[in-house]
Parts: structure tokens; C-alpha cells; sequence
């Protein structure tokens, strides 16, 4: 059983919401297991305009046009084959706390103690640059 308060301490206001927001989709699905696919929900569904901002972009770096990216995917796509943990408590799954981390990372990196949403938002891109190497590149336009 994951003790939640002990992730409350690492988490600005904004950040605390949205990790929030993924737990609560996990129990709803009965999962009671955070995935990187709950925090990615989460986060597309907060009032966040930076994300929403970030993927006209996203999807320009994509190379093949028609395919949605990770972050346009239904949530009942991407949490499809989430693990499930039916014992009490929630667990977060080891892809969710290696994002956490590097989000805290980020909110280091940039002089904050706790990960905020867009600590969130910028591990999100950050990887996507990974996965889609032209997206660091900006558009020509």
C-alpha cells in the first residue's frame, strides 16, 4: 500500500492536482495501480494551457501525419492494458515514479523544491523530444 501523503510533500499545488487527478482515474477503473498512462491523462485533462499549447507542435515534429501522439490518445486507449493491484491501497508503477523523478528533477534544475504542473508538462516534452528527435528543433514557418 502506497502511503499518498508521502508524495504530498514533493508536489507544488499545481502538480499535487494533477497527481490527484491520476489516482482518482485509477480508482475509478478499479486499477488502484498509477501509471504513466494516469498521469498523462491527468495532465491533458487539467486546465493546463501549456500542454495544449505544446502539441500543434508535437505533432508537427511527428514524421507521420495522420497517427495521433501519446498525448491525443483516448484514455481508455492508453489505460487500456494498465496493470491492476487489488490488494488495499494504491501502488505506483515503477514508469510513473521514473517520470515523477524526472519532473523533480526539472523543478530542481530550475530553483523549486516541489514539482509543479508544468515541471510535468516539460517532462512530457522532454521525453517526447526523445521518442521524436525532431521536436527540439522548432518549426520553419
Amino acid at each position: 500500500m502506497t502511503n499518498l501523503e508521502v508524495y504530498q510533500s514533493k508536489f507544488a499545488h499545481s502538480g499535487w492536482r494533477v497527481f490527484e487527478h491520476a489516482v482518482e482515474e485509477s480508482r475509478q477503473r478499479e486499477q488502484n495501480y498509477v501509471s504513466l498512462g494516469h498521469i498523462l491523462v491527468a495532465l491533458g485533462a487539467e486546465e493546463n494551457k501549456a500542454l495544449r499549447l505544446e502539441l500543434p507542435r508535437m505533432r508537427a515534429a511527428y514524421t507521420r501525419p495522420g497517427e495521433p501522439i501519446a498525448a491525443e490518445i483516448s484514455a481508455d486507449k492508453l489505460l487500456e492494458y494498465s496493470p491492476r493491484h487489488n490488494g488495499r491501497g494504491i501502488r505506483i508503477g515503477p514508469d510513473a515514479k521514473q517520470f515523477l523523478r524526472r519532473a523533480l528533477s526539472i523543478a530542481h534544475a530550475n530553483g523549486r523544491r516541489k514539482i509543479a504542473a508544468a515541471d510535468l508538462v516539460s517532462t512530457l516534452l522532454q521525453m517526447a523530444s526523445i521518442v521524436y528527435p525532431g521536436l527540439e528543433r522548432p518549426a520553419d514557418g
